[in-house]
Order: structure tokens, then sequence, then C-alpha cells
């Protein structure tokens, strides 16, 4: 009995260490994204939110949207490791 309660412990151990560092994996990630996004939106001349919104400039929406994209590939290579 008291393997098995060994073992359950292990793996609940395992489990929350791994949902938590999924939970702050993903806030970092989502903060490097966003603060990507304005270092993006100074690069770009005009504001890129104004241009997709306002203006409907799809090409604008397209470099945006790749950019992100890209950058968001980039952060989860380098968390997986």
């Amino acid at each position: 009995m008291t393997i098995l309660n060994n073992i359950l412990l292990n793996v609940q151990g395992d489990l929350v260490q791994g949902i938590t560092g999924t939970l702050v994996y993903t806030f970092i990630g989502i903060i490097v994204a966003v603060i990507a996004y304005f270092i993006v939106d100074l690069i770009i001349p005009g504001k890129m939110g104004k241009q997709i919104a306002e203006d409907k400039n799809l090409a604008i929406a397209v470099v945006a949207g790749s950019m992100i994209l890209g950058i968001c590939i980039i952060i989860a290579a380098s968390m997986v490791g």
C-alpha cells in the first residue's frame, strides 16, 4: 500500500510541476509576443492597429500576422529546448 501511495504522490507532484511550468511558460510567451508586437509596430511606419482596423490595409495585416507567428514559433522552440 505504501508503494502505491508513493507512486501516486510522485505522479501528482510531477503533474502539478508540469502544469505550473506550462502556465509559467505560456505567460512568458504571451508577454514576449506582445512586446514583439509593439516593437514591430515601432518599425512599421504609422500605427499598425489603425492601418489594419480603420484603413483595412490587408498587406500590413499579413506582414504583422506573419511576424508575430514567426516570433511565437521562435519563442516556443526556445522554451521546448
